[in-house]
């Protein structure tokens, strides 16, 4: 079932031929940074298996840094040791040059897999691709890496693979399971770059329950930019929230770093329809908050999906509309069933289920 170059060309189409021209692979100076991903059954004894690549190098001229900093109006004399250090890590991710038309040869590790070559890399330096390989056996994690010719450096990725029936559980992290003031996206931005991550009350361990108890797996989902991948794993894996997929916002760009206009809406709710179609037969959690327009998203992407077993789980955010007027709205026409967590977290043993 291996994805031949020929038939890469066919599936990305006409448009991406320039890019595939000029496709080159990686240089010495440049890195790939992978998404957790998630894989699905297909076939008999076939998966297929979502990657998301982004490929860059880090800046290296001289007042790229300053030049941040004055964009994002932070004082980096008046922060403290702390916050520079954090600054420090997680601003690099932003500091950095988008690699155009690469291509990227994976990998399966310890599988029975063919390679296979991704399309070339657009003008942000990313890349998304859906890869046929043979069934895995009893492995739950699939690896995979990528390398430069000639070079031992591997660049790593996962893909968690979701059976064809249970629970699902697609979480947003910004205001849901991680306190962030989505209400001022300066803000935000500002503290997401400077401030330790804080986690919401009660939630990591309620969805530990909810794992050990019905062996959900998880989707997380949010319009933070890429380039806070790394700092939003290792904030997931410290605070012992259950293994699963990111899908984070497309803002390689520096003028794209704060959401625009209806931009939040469009990424939520295709990778909310994304997921909902390649998995017809499981069960929902959605779970998000009142600080934005979840309620609003999660029963749209519960009205086209009408028929299925969705619940809607919304936490209650201090100075957002809970009004009646706003939920009754938000989901009419719906089916699904929806609750509110109280900011405080859910009671110990609630269960939506």
């Amino acid at each position: 079932m291996m994805l031949t170059r020929r038939g890469i060309l066919a599936g990305v189409g006409l448009a991406a031929l320039p890019e595939r021209l000029l496709a080159r692979g990686l240089k010495a100076d440049e890195t790939v940074l992978f998404l957790p991903g998630y894989a699905r059954a297909l076939l008999p004894g076939v998966i297929e298996v979502n990657i998301e690549a982004w490929v860059f190098e880090f800046e290296r001229r001289p007042g790229a840094r300053r030049a941040f900093t004055m964009a994002l109006g932070i004082d980096m004399e008046a922060a403290g040791p702390e916050a520079s250090a954090i600054f420090a890590e997680r601003s690099r991710w932003f500091l950095t040059d988008s690699e155009r038309g690469k291509e990227l040869l994976i990998r399966f590790d310890g599988l029975d897999a063919p390679e296979n070559l991704l399309p070339a890399t657009d003008r942000g330096g990313r890349v998304s691709a859906r890869l046929r390989i043979p069934a895995p056996g009893d492995h739950s994690l699939i690896r995979f890496h990528t390398s430069r010719d000639g070079a031992e450096e591997r660049f790593e990725g996962i893909a968690h693979l979701v059976p064809a029936e249970g629970l699902s559980i697609i979480s947003d992290i910004d205001d849901t399971i991680k306190i962030s003031n989505v209400a001022d996206t300066h803000a935000l931005l500002r503290d997401s770059l400077m401030a330790p991550f804080r986690p919401a009350p009660g939630m990591a361990a309620f969805y530990r329950r909810l794992a050990r108890k019905t062996g959900a797996s998880f989707h997380y989902l949010s319009s933070s930019p890429i380039q806070l991948a790394p700092a939003l794993s290792g904030f997931l894996r410290d605070e012992g929230f259950p293994p699963g997929s990111l899908h984070l916002r497309e803002s390689t760009a520096w003028n794209r770093l704060l959401p625009g206009e209806g931009s939040t809406v469009r990424h939520k709710g295709a990778i909310l329809q994304q997921i909902l179609t390649d998995f017809p037969a499981r069960r929902f959690l959605l779970i998000g908050d009142s600080g934005e327009q979840d309620p609003e998203i999660y029963a749209e992407a519960a009205r086209s999906h009408p028929g299925r077993d969705i619940t809607i789980l919304i936490r209650e955010v201090a100075g957002s509309d809970l009004s009646p007027t706003r939920l009754d709205a938000a989901f009419a026409g719906t089916t699904a069933r929806w609750h509110l967590i109280p900011e405080s977290g859910p009671e110990e043993g609630w269960s939506p289920l």
